[in-house]
């Protein structure tokens, strides 16, 4: 299957066809290799406990980085 960029605004767009399945919305990072190749990763969204986790361990480890940021 070949896309081909199109410029929409300031950007280049690529279109995506629906026989890809992707929803509406989803996120993807972007990298260009060497050759030129882009690379779309999707980018999985945090769940409601891995922010939770995540929250907790920034708290609990706020002195010690507040305390190495300066070294």
């Amino acid at each position: 299957m070949v896309v081909k960029t199109r410029k929409v605004g300031n950007s280049m767009t690529l279109t995506v066809p629906n026989s890809l399945e992707v929803p509406n919305g989803v996120e993807f990072d972007v990298q260009m290799d060497s050759d030129g190749n882009l690379i779309f990763k999707r980018v999985d969204k945090l769940t409601a406990d891995e922010t939770t986790d995540l929250h907790g361990f920034m708290d609990q480890f706020q002195p010690l980085m507040e305390k190495l940021k300066d070294k």
